[in-house]
């Protein structure tokens, strides 16, 4: 019986965190679009001479993160490809 209740409430928390999960990525994606429009006018907005540096001193998780943490609007999957992109 505690074996059942058990599971019942992870699935239930897991499913919670799902849905909370896919709406904070769809406001995210919103908020995206309605400030940069494009991902080129993204990456306009970007200092590509500063995340490049990033890069070079430190990696690329780095120079991803410097991107999100100037541009929170920024998917990780969007940062990322702007670093590779580079």
């Amino acid at each position: 019986m505690i074996d059942l209740l058990t599971g019942a409430l992870a699935v239930g928390i897991t499913g919670a965190l799902g849905i909370a999960g896919d709406r904070a990525a769809r406001k995210r994606k919103r908020a995206f679009w309605d400030h940069y429009g494009t991902y080129e006018g993204f990456r306009d907005q970007v200092d590509a001479d500063k995340v490049r540096a990033v890069r070079s001193a430190r990696g690329d998780v780095a120079a991803i993160k410097t991107v999100r943490d100037d541009h929170p609007r920024v998917s990780l999957v969007l940062a990322k490809r702007y670093v590779q992109e580079l």
